[in-house]
């Protein structure tokens, strides 16, 4: 109890400091709608119905209506202005307030985290249940007022006029509540054991319209009657799980609507009514009437009052898992540790090991290895030899598992983090462009107007093959790469993307580049002019290439051949040809293919 209050504390102090007017007035507009129901269906209903009852003139049951519905207008003037005007400024502005805290934390999380599944997934649901988690806050806040408002109005109304009302619709509260419960159950199992059979559906109905696959099923159509058959058998068998407690299901439904719910309020209690106004004349005619009228309220409000509890709870889960995600402390801190020193210095790495978690193989084993300031070093090696997990060290995106990694004569985990990433130009294998223009695609930061950096990203897409490009696309650098959100935008080819990823290593003017795959989407005229520029612009600097492709790394410096995480071969190109070993038998490998 006390971890769910203290959850409901976080969201309602986050969104009071957001929009302060707007959840004082959320509260009272729970409070108000109904106490203006109650005034109308409860109190205008009584007076008129007295009045006539008892002949009274005409004019006052007029004046109470009248009376009314001018306090009706003079609410409803700041109920419009809520409506319209707050709730469209103030729920932007709570969603905006707690995404800002989750994409900055985002952004600060370690790679090791989207490694951990359980994380990930906790992770992936708190970002994307954020909006979901205030809205079903807020409406928690006004159907626990309205409750509240309701049981206290109408169960005063009843303890005044009829107290033996409430016994009545007690009892059918709690004979609805644990039919309820039993149906609930029932529909919980069903959904247990439909759940594959939905999944199964939904995945073979969804690749029917998916782009993705709309090329392979128009060439092979068994796999569209393989997919009918598949879907045929999944709704076939939630039909039947639904059909085998179908009577069930009425049987129980039956039980809570009409024998615990109308048969005692609208049969038991009626006849109570009845028997009071007609033959005991202990209760007005006009009273009966509003009381029975007035049950259905009361019951409503006892189980508004009931599922406080559960809504509660509920909340707090989601808000639980937003929490815990803003509360994780990266293990990586930002601005921690000291400036890297200027120039480039000597990399090195001594008996490094890496495994991703602690009860996952160890990818990497004992390296060793210095790279001196301006040196060109490639890695090659077959897939999972460990060449990818090797520059995420360099990039500090992870830690070793034991030995360190160190630049400048200095453990890396010394320096502030965002300085030592700011010394490394990357080319991801995997890059992505984003719904920016082509400017801050190379950029990636704010520029502004983008004008002072146009002359460096005009020369970085140059140097990577993309210049003459630039001339083609309708608005220069400031096109959209993307045209979904823009119509002049472009969607640029595999080959042409990854220029514009390799300009962003250019543009950055690093002192350590890593070249991950530069060239696996470009043809040979084009990997050639891209090794050249690479060359020229990579002067003075330390150069890593990881690449299947050894034409791109023939020309390093040193070459390192790496299988299941350890170096098992170092040398140039023409040194490990003469060895006759495993970077020999890679490479004539693939020159075969050339001069077969």
């Amino acid at each position: 109890m006390k971890k769910v209050c203290s959850n409901l504390w976080f969201m309602w102090k986050l969104c009071f400091k957001t929009a302060p007017g707007f959840m004082l007035y959320h509260l009272y507009d729970g409070f108000r709608l109904q106490i203006m129901i109650f005034i109308e269906h409860t109190l205008c209903i009584q007076y008129v119905l007295k009045c006539a009852e008892y002949g009274e003139p005409f004019w006052k049951a007029l004046l109470v209506v009248g009376g009314f519905l001018l306090l009706m207008m003079l609410v409803t003037i700041p109920d419009g202005y809520y409506q319209h005007a707050m709730v469209y400024r103030a729920k932007p502005k709570l969603y905006k307030a707690l995404k800002e805290q989750m994409y900055e934390k985002a952004a600060e999380l370690d790679l090791s985290c989207y490694d951990n599944p359980k994380y990930y997934n906790e992770f992936v649901l708190a970002v994307s249940e954020s909006e979901a988690s205030i809205d079903r806050f807020l409406t928690f806040l006004n159907n626990t007022m309205q409750s509240i408002t309701i049981l206290i109005s109408t169960g005063v109304f009843f303890i005044l006029t009829d107290s033996i009302g409430i016994l009545f619709v007690s009892v059918s509260f709690v004979a609805s509540f644990f039919l309820a419960k039993k149906l609930n159950k029932l529909n919980y199992d069903v959904r247990m054991k439909v759940n594959p059979w939905e999944r199964k559906r939904n995945y073979a109905g969804r690749v029917f319209y998916l782009n993705d696959y709309a090329k392979e099923l128009r060439l092979n159509k068994d796999v569209a009657k393989i997919l009918k058959e598949d879907f045929e058998e999944a709704n076939d068998a939630i039909v039947s799980e639904q059909k085998a407690v179908a009577k069930k299901r009425i049987g129980l439904s039956f039980a809570r609507y009409y024998c615990a719910g109308d048969f005692i309020t609208d049969g038991l209690y009626v006849a109570y009514l009845i028997f009071q106004a007609a033959v005991f004349h202990t209760i007005d005619y006009s009273n009966a009437v509003v009381l029975f009228n007035q049950t259905g309220r009361l019951r409503r409000g006892m189980r508004g009052i009931a599922e406080i509890g559960p809504a509660a709870n509920e909340n707090s889960l989601y808000i639980e898992k937003i929490r815990n995600f803003l509360a994780y402390e990266p293990e990586m801190k930002q601005g921690v540790g000291e400036e890297v020193p200027a120039g480039t210095g000597a990399l090195e790495l001594t008996n490094v090991s890496f495994r991703y978690t602690e009860e996952s193989e160890e990818i990497l084993h004992d390296i060793s290895l210095k790279v001196e300031p301006g040196e060109r070093v490639a890695i090659v090696g077959y897939n999972g030899a460990g060449k990818t997990t090797l520059i995420k060290l360099l990039m500090r995106l992870y830690d070793p598992s034991a030995g360190t990694v160190s630049y400048h004569g200095k453990d890396i985990k010394e320096y502030v983090l965002s300085d030592y990433r700011n010394r490394v130009g990357v080319v991801f294998q995997d890059f992505k462009m984003y719904g920016a223009t082509l400017l801050e695609n190379v950029v990636l930061e704010d520029v502004g107007d983008g004008k002072k950096e146009e002359n460096a990203v005009t020369e970085a897409l140059c140097k990577s093959g993309f210049g003459d490009r630039i001339e083609t696309l309708p608005n220069g650098l400031a096109t959209g790469l993307t045209t979904e959100f823009d119509e002049k935008g472009v969607n640029l080819s595999g080959g042409e993307s990854q220029k514009v990823a390799i300009a962003r290593a250019f543009y950055r003017q690093a002192d350590i580049l890593i070249m991950d795959e530069p060239s696996s989407a470009l043809d040979p005229i084009a990997e050639y002019n891209l090794n050249k520029a690479m060359h020229e612009a990579a002067e003075g600097k330390t150069v890593f290439y990881i690449s299947h492709r050894l034409s791109t790394t023939r020309d390093a410096d040193r070459i390192l051949m790496l299988e299941k995480g350890r170096i098992i071969e170092e040398g140039t190109h023409e040194e490990l040809l003469a060895k006759n070993g495993q970077y020999a038998e890679m490479w004539y490998a693939q020159a075969g293919k050339y001069t077969a």
